[in-house]
């Protein structure tokens, strides 16, 4: 079923946990305009009142025709763990888990209590009810609590664009001023230990006490949590869900984290800065470009595997690079004339890792540095190959 024919949302009025009435309209509409609609329910306290409204026949019948299902499972993020009631990092540092409750079939039976309440139901008729509404979950897969806790590290970690959106968001809605626009405020994200992130931005400096500031920080993760939990249980249940008008800033921010790496831009840049980095020679104004030969390079093995490693070369430092290419050369120059030096222009365009004996010789002498060779570049030895003599063989002096 196409995701977009899916709808996924509450539809119960609730006290607390007491559900006071269900949007009967707003479910109506749902059953109108998508083929399924999925209840995010609390434990199946909205099924008497359907049941009431739409009488036993008539719901029995749109969840056996798969038009009516119930979504139980109450997994969330915690953005802020403690430790026996007692924060353990100091203020702007953030831990953050997974609190899960799946409920079992027997208090699920138990919270249908009401059903004993519909006029004309009989002991049968309840028990069928149950069995009807029972059979109507959706479950969550197994790894849906790690996947979203996993997922959000990464964005905490990676500092995605929607953390900054939402510290902005937060102090608009709390009326605070700072001595700066909004759009120059710093946030800066560091991993100090394994998923402790601090979280560092110029509000210090500019009155916020530290508890004044984790307090904001812990609302805007708060906010980020509940959209990647809303896109989540998007993929679990592949149904759309609902967003407030006051997310769409957030909801862009996040999305722009994800088409970011699309953009063609980025790959340009990189492939520029690469090159600059490299010293590789490039496009000079009066040469010619060989067409016949660029057609060739592009269907190259070395170029497909140069396309692969750019794409990761945004994460690796101007000084990584720099290393890379100073070590393969003095790798080259000082093997250039020897029989090893004949497999390693050999293992260039052929690919290293099909040659045993390379990588054990290679492996042993390996400090920090040649160690990433070996493992990270070497491997794609068409990137050596494509920076040294591919791409600057497309370039001819007129």
């Amino acid at each position: 079923m196409n995701i977009r024919q899916s709808v996924l949302g509450p539809v119960a009025a609730h006290s607390g946990k007491h559900v006071i009435d269900v949007d009967i309209g707003s479910l109506v509409r749902r059953l109108i305009l998508f083929d399924r609609s999925i209840v995010k329910s609390i434990r199946l306290r909205e099924v008497p009142i359907l049941v009431r409204t739409f009488r036993k026949s008539g719901f029995s019948e749109l969840v056996s025709s798969g038009l009516l299902r119930f979504a139980c499972d109450a997994t969330s993020l915690i953005v802020d763990v403690h430790r026996g009631g007692i924060r353990d990092p100091p203020p702007n540092y953030f831990s953050f888990g997974i609190a899960a409750a799946r409920v079992d079939e027997s208090t699920l039976r138990s919270e249908l209590a009401g059903l004993q309440g519909i006029p004309g139901l009989r002991n049968n008729d309840r028990s069928a009810l149950e069995d009807v509404a029972l059979s109507s979950l959706a479950t969550l897969p197994g790894t849906y609590g790690q996947d979203l806790l996993n997922q959000f590290d990464s964005d905490i970690r990676t500092n995605i664009p929607a953390l900054k959106l939402a510290i902005v968001e937060r102090l608009k809605s709390e009326r605070a001023t700072l001595n700066l626009p909004l759009a120059d405020l710093q946030v800066e994200v560091e991993e100090t230990s394994h998923r402790v992130f601090h979280i560092k931005t110029s509000l210090t400096s500019h009155g916020f006490t530290p508890d004044r500031s984790h307090a904001l920080l812990q609302s805007s993760l708060l906010a980020i949590s509940s959209l990647d939990q809303r896109l989540a249980d998007m993929q679990a249940y592949s149904a759309i869900t609902g967003f407030l008008d006051h997310e769409a800033p957030l909801l862009f921010g996040r999305l722009s984290s994800v088409m970011a790496p699309l953009n063609p831009n980025r790959a340009e840049e990189q492939f520029e800065r690469v090159i600059e980095l490299a010293d590789v020679p490039d496009f000079k104004p009066g040469q010619r470009v060989d067409v016949e030969r660029l057609l060739k390079v592009r269907e190259s093995a070395e170029c497909r595997e140069f396309r692969e490693w750019l794409s990761s070369a945004e994460n690796m430092s101007d000084a990584q690079i720099k290393e890379m290419v100073a070590s393969i050369r003095s790798k080259i120059a000082s093997l250039a004339g020897s029989t090893t030096g004949k497999v390693l222009r050999f293992a260039t365009t052929t690919g290293v890792g099909l040659i045993p004996v390379v990588g054990p010789i290679a492996g042993a002498a390996a400090g920090a540095i040649d160690s990433f060779l070996v493992d990270r570049v070497l491997p794609r030895s068409g990137v050596v190959a494509f920076l040294s003599e591919t791409y600057p063989s497309l370039f001819v002096s007129s």
